[in-house]
C-alpha cells in the first residue's frame, strides 16, 4: 500500500482520491500547511477582464461578491490561470473566456494579446507573486490588484512519513521545508512555481503535474509508480 501525502484537504469524492483508487491501493494524508483568511473587500474597480491565479481566489471572492449583492457586468470577461481554476469558475455557473495551462510564463503571454488598452482585475492572495501582471503590464490599459485572502504557513502539523509529496503551491512548500527535510523525498509539484520553491528548498526528486488539476496530479502519481 502507497503513502501519500498532498497539501490540501480532499473531499471523499474527490477526483483524486478516485484517480488513484481505480489504481490501486492508497493511504491519503490530506492537510493543508497553510491558513487562509479572508481580507474584506467593499467594491471592486470597473474592469473588462477578472482573471484568478487560484481556486481558492475564486471562492473568496465569489463569498464576497454574494455576501455584498455585488452584481458583476455581463460584459466582464473571466480570466483563470489553468483547469482547475476554470473549474472552480464553473461552480459559479461562469465558463472561462480565457483559461491557461498552468504555466505563469505562457499564460502570461497569451493573455497579453487579449488585453490590449483593457481594465484588468486580480482578485488574489495578499502575498500574490504577481506573476501574470508582470505579462500584461504594457499591454493593458490598467491593472487592479485587490488582495481577497491572506495565507499564512502553518507551524504545528504532523505529517506521516510517506512514499511521495504532493505540493500544491510554494507557500506549502516553505510550510513543510521549516519543519521536515526535502531531500529524501518523491515530490510532485502542481505547477512550475511550485517545482522551483521545491528544489530551492531542497528538494532532489521533482516531478511537475503537467495540469494543476487533481486529476492530472493523480496521474503524475500513477506515472511515477510504473
Amino acid at each position: 500500500m502507497t503513502r501519500v501525502f498532498i497539501s490540501r484537504h480532499l473531499p471523499e469524492n474527490s477526483s483524486f482520491r478516485e484517480k488513484l483508487a481505480s489504481f490501486g491501493s492508497f493511504i491519503i494524508q490530506d492537510e493543508p500547511l497553510i491558513d487562509l483568511i479572508p481580507i474584506p473587500f467593499s467594491i471592486i474597480e470597473p474592469c473588462d477582464w477578472i482573471f484568478f491565479s487560484s481556486k481558492n481566489a475564486v471562492s473568496f471572492f465569489f463569498k464576497q461578491i454574494k455576501a455584498l449583492s455585488i452584481k458583476i457586468p455581463t460584459s466582464v470577461k473571466w480570466g483563470a490561470i489553468g483547469l482547475a481554476t476554470a473549474k472552480e469558475l464553473l461552480t459559479y455557473q461562469i465558463t472561462a473566456d480565457f483559461s491557461g495551462n498552468g504555466n505563469p510564463e505562457e499564460v502570461g503571454i497569451s493573455f497579453s494579446t487579449l488585453v490590449n488598452g483593457k481594465k484588468v482585475l486580480f482578485p488574489s492572495a495578499k502575498n500574490s507573486r504577481e506573476s501574470i501582471q508582470g505579462f500584461i503590464k504594457n499591454e493593458a490599459l490598467e491593472i487592479f490588484n485587490l488582495s481577497i485572502y491572506d495565507n499564512l504557513p502553518k507551524s504545528d502539523f504532523d505529517i506521516v512519513p510517506s512514499d511521495i509529496y504532493v505540493f500544491t503551491s510554494p507557500l506549502n512548500v516553505l510550510a513543510y521545508s521549516k519543519k521536515y527535510k526535502l531531500s529524501d523525498k518523491n515530490c510532485i509539484a502542481i505547477g512550475e512555481t511550485t517545482a522551483k520553491q521545491l528544489k530551492h528548498s531542497g528538494a532532489l526528486s521533482v516531478l511537475t503535474s503537467p495540469f494543476t488539476t487533481e486529476e492530472s496530479m493523480a496521474q503524475t502519481i500513477i506515472d511515477l509508480l510504473r
